[in-house]
């Protein structure tokens, strides 16, 4: 239940004080609602941009793959500031206005995302290593592929001048094909990932090996110096080449295999980041409803207090009138005839007309005493007169009577008139109190005629 103040004073500042305070509350909230919006919006807009740095990541991938670029700033870019963000997002960043999780919720959906993002980082960093490895080998494996080709040429050659069968001639002359394919498809293949150009590779690779190990082991061969002398340097060379070309091959094969598990995990990263912007958008939400409701509890306790306040200015001026009707007895009704009781209010009233009823109360009691000591007194000195005057006549006749010095007689005449003098005085005297008290009564009247025509 609310408490009721007395006095006018009380329930002004009462009523007063809560209205300023519901008021300076609402603006302070909205204030600091409308700071932290921006706040949201900024932190909803970078988790949401996390989705695209994961896309983006993802194409920057595909493109340097497949477009035979090593221009990595836009996936260093990317990755960084997918790293940053996420950074800031988990533990908060004041510079930037960003605040840590609000709730355990996004604070273990983040931690989920960072999860799935140290592994991806990691494939795509080693993706970004072997594919700067591939591209600058790629000049260099065409001119071993060029190399392998002109030694293979050259055991053509050393064969047809020591004049060896047509068998060797032919398979020699194979290899310098088998060479030319071998380039062909192991190039093709790291382009464009064909399993097709893969395995025409492999063939012809072990093709190629094949017959360069029955040339190294061939009696025939081994018997002509300069044969064998070039066989044996082309096979070294080989198996160099072969050593080479398959280390490409391992990198490009694990660079498939990230490729892959970054198509595959991008999307459980892509969806529990936008869960994560999902229970960002969720808290902002509350939180806006919250201060909605905030809002209408605010109002409608304003409105409690306007009508409350209505209720306790009526009262106000109820009491004023009461206390306005009981001053007018002062002017309407004989100062005499008044009491305490007569000008008083009910103590339910406010505490300043009590107080002023019983400032007014006690100053009529005063006045009233006033006029009646005063009225006493002017009776008294009249009928102090009338003594006097009867007096002053009895010894008037018995002077008269008596035998005395005329100059005697007329000392003793100016000492009776002297005493009736002072006793008449004395009576305007009085007369003249009773005048200014009677003066005063009727500014009292006035004051509170005057005050009622205010009120």
């Amino acid at each position: 239940m609310m408490l009721k103040p007395k006095g006018i004073n009380k329930k002004l500042h009462f009523t007063g004080a809560t209205l300023s305070f519901i008021i300076i509350s609402v603006i302070t909230l909205t204030v600091f609602m409308n700071e932290k919006s921006k706040k949201d919006s900024l932190i909803i807009n970078i988790a949401g941009k996390q989705r695209m740095l994961t896309q983006k990541i993802s194409k920057e991938i595909f493109y340097i793959k497949y477009k035979q670029s090593t221009d990595f700033r836009e996936l260093n870019s990317a990755i960084d500031l997918f790293s940053n963000n996420l950074k800031d997002l988990a533990l908060g960043n004041s510079a930037k206005g960003i605040y840590p999780p609000q709730n355990i919720k996004i604070e273990k959906k983040l931690e989920e995302v960072n999860q799935l993002w140290i592994p991806f980082k990691k494939e795509v960093e080693k993706i970004r290593e072997e594919v700067s490895f591939i591209k600058s080998d790629l000049e260099l494996l065409t001119g071993k592929t060029t190399e392998l080709l002109v030694k293979s040429d050259n055991i053509v050659k050393v064969m047809v001048k020591n004049h060896m069968s047509g068998e060797f001639i032919d398979l020699s002359g194979r290899q310098r094909m088998l060479t030319q394919r071998m380039g062909l498809f192991i190039e093709r293949y790291l382009r464009t990932d064909n399993q097709d150009d893969y395995m025409q590779f492999i063939k012809a690779k072990n093709l190629y090996n094949e017959t360069i190990e029955l040339f190294i082991n061939n009696k025939s061969v081994k018997s002509i110096q300069d044969v064998y002398n070039q066989v044996k340097k082309t096979y070294q060379y080989w198996k160099d080449y072969e050593s080479y070309v398959l280390h490409v091959l391992e990198v490009e094969n694990s660079i498939n295999d990230s490729i892959s598990y970054v198509y595959e995990k991008n999307i459980s990263l892509l969806n529990t980041m936008d869960s994560a912007v999902w229970l960002y958008t969720q808290y902002s939400e509350e939180k806006n409803g919250l201060f909605i409701k905030f809002q209408y509890i605010s109002l409608i306790i304003a409105l409690i207090l306007i009508l409350f306040s209505y209720v306790l200015s009526r009262e106000i001026v109820n009491h004023i009138n009461d206390f306005v009707k009981r001053t007018k007895d002062l002017s309407s009704d004989d100062m005499g005839s008044l009491s305490h009781r007569h000008i008083k209010v009910d103590e339910e009233s406010e505490d300043e007309l009590i107080e002023a009823s019983n400032y007014l109360s006690s100053f009529v009691k005063k006045v009233n005493v006033a006029m009646s000591h005063s009225e006493d007194a002017i009776k008294q000195a009249e009928s102090a007169v009338f003594e006097l005057q009867h007096l002053a006549d009895n010894v008037e006749d018995a002077l008269q009577d008596l035998k005395i010095d005329e100059k005697e007689k007329t000392s003793f005449d100016k000492k009776v008139n002297a005493t009736e003098d002072i006793a008449i005085e004395s009576a305007e005297n009085l007369m003249h109190v009773r005048k200014m008290l009677e003066k005063l009564k009727n500014n009292l009247n006035t004051m509170v005629e005057n005050s009622h025509k205010t009120v």
